[in-house]
């Protein structure tokens, strides 16, 4: 396993750049030159930074921001270009940016740790490229595009013809998304925390409400927002594309094959939930669905209209709905992952591992922390094939100034409600049939196991005293059960994670 630093992924992106592996930046010269430039001008900052001691105390975060707001902006650019070169809007969506990251500024008080965003998004974009193109190769050549080819399952109802014909269909759809892979993956990355602090107003109105009730001032109006009756349209809109299945099927006289939208309620369930909890996930979605002109080009359409989409509207509409549901999913209470096969289930374990350069200022100290914790991933098989039962090795090695108990727990409770191992996987994708993650700190070793077979979930715990009984630091099995972790003792009595910890024996 590999540490993960923030120089090894630039210096690794940048390799991958100039040798041409980036599409959307492959047949552009001067993109390169310029997004080079600055990938290397934070490379020389960060090692200049590291060899002076502490990161945290020798990094000059101003310029670093400044230039990471640069590549984030150059690498937005030629992603949405790519995607489509005559695309409109990119310019309001920099603007929001600019604006989003002065408001951040002053949010730095209502946390003890606040991470900045922009840099953020950054390092989830390079880190997921490194997942993508070192550690699961297999799966970046062979993306799940939520292409449901209904005439390949149900074969023996359909013709040899007809068959044949519906898997040329998806293999030349599949093929022209893949073209633009790696700048769909750049706009998930790099948009998917832009409603982030939209979802802080609430405690920005609770900090004011603490200073005006001193002055026996009850009728304080609260910072808000809410959605006018004439965007409800918009809406529908755009939870109807998010949650649409594009399906191959046969057509009437089942001698002809058609592209069809199907709504797949769950889901939707899942994006009205999100949305009526303003959750910023779908938040980040619906600002790029209203400000970029690309989200022009797609088309809700029912599966009882006659005619299905035209391929071009097909590929349309695939790669603009997968942006926008892998960008709400990532904050979705339950996701119910049990798989590997997607840019949404990328977005997911990228998002979760970027411990490395989680920084922010504490209240108290007005100081920089530019890590909470050290992060290796790997997978078993090492470069698994589709199809493959994949277990995953999840290593964090927490950083000083954060509390290793607390890291722990909160990372253990995140991998019960986003995964549910024991579910059947997709054909033709990498079921997970494990998860082992390990936190570590000075000297000090904690770990979870979640697994496809329930029974075999478990734990290595601290020293804990719950009531009048004793646990000593030890392997426990453990259960998911109502989204927590529980430990079941020899009488029965489940003790969760939250009781378990705070009870630690420090």
């Amino acid at each position: 396993m590999e540490k993960i630093t923030i120089p090894i992924l630039l210096e690794k992106y940048d390799r991958w750049l100039n040798t041409g592996e980036v599409q959307f930046l492959e047949n552009d010269s001067k993109g390169k030159k310029i997004v080079s430039k600055i990938i290397k001008e934070l490379i020389n900052d960060f090692q200049r930074a590291a060899k002076k001691g502490d990161i945290s105390e020798n990094l000059d975060w101003h310029a670093t921001h400044e230039k990471g707001l640069n590549l984030w902006h150059e690498l937005a650019s030629y992603a949405l270009n790519d995607i489509n070169r005559d695309s409109k809007g990119n310019s309001n969506l920099f603007e929001f940016l600019d604006a989003a990251t002065e408001f951040e500024d002053i949010l730095y008080g209502l946390e003890r740790y606040y991470r900045d965003h922009t840099l953020h998004s950054l390092w989830v974009y390079f880190l997921g490229e490194y997942i993508l193109r070192e550690l699961l190769p297999n799966i970046h050549n062979n993306l799940n595009w939520y292409l449901y080819n209904d005439i390949e399952r149900d074969k023996s109802l359909y013709s040899s013809r007809l068959i044949e014909n519906a898997r040329k269909k998806e293999k030349k759809l599949n093929g022209e998304i893949n073209k633009h892979k790696d700048a769909i993956w750049c706009i998930i990355a790099l948009c998917h925390d832009l409603g982030y602090s939209l979802s802080k107003i609430d405690k920005l109105n609770e900090k004011v409400i603490n200073v005006l009730k001193f002055f026996d001032i009850t009728a304080f109006r609260h910072i808000g927002y809410s959605l006018d009756v004439e965007q409800q349209h918009l809406v529908t809109q755009f939870l109807e594309l998010m949650a649409m299945d594009v399906r191959i099927v046969p057509n009437g006289d089942l001698k002809e094959e058609l592209i069809k939208c199907y709504r797949d309620d769950p889901t939707y369930w899942q994006l009205c939930r999100a949305f009526e909890k303003k959750q910023h996930g779908i938040l980040s979605s619906y600002l790029i669905y209203k400000i970029l002109g690309i989200f022009a080009d797609t088309y809700v359409r029912g599966p009882a209209e006659e005619w299905g989409l035209e391929d071009d509207e097909a590929k349309e509409n695939i790669i603009r709905g997968d942006i926008l549901f892998a960008i709400a999913q990532h904050t979705f209470d339950f996701a119910y992952l049990n798989q590997i096969g997607s840019l949404a289930e990328i977005l997911i374990l990228a998002d979760e591992l970027e411990e490395f350069s989680r920084y922010g200022r504490q209240t108290l100290s007005r100081k920089y922390n530019d890590t909470t914790a050290e992060t290796e991933i790997s997978f078993n098989p090492h470069k698994p094939k589709q199809g493959s039962d994949i277990n995953i090795n999840i290593i964090y090695e927490v950083a000083k100034h954060a509390e290793l108990n607390d890291f722990f727990k909160d990372k253990a409770k995140k991998l019960c409600m986003v995964y549910s191992l024991e579910q059947e996987g997709k054909e033709n994708f990498c079921s997970i049939k494990s998860i082992k993650m390990t936190a570590k700190k000075d000297g000090k070793e904690l770990y979870f196991y979640l697994c496809s077979d329930p029974g075999k979930n478990k734990g290595y715990l601290p020293k804990s005293k719950i009531g009048n009984v004793e646990y000593k630091e030890a392997e426990y099995p453990l259960i998911c059960f109502d989204d927590k972790v529980y430990y079941i003792d020899p009488n029965g009595n489940k003790i969760s994670f939250d009781e378990w910890f705070k009870n630690v024996d420090k």
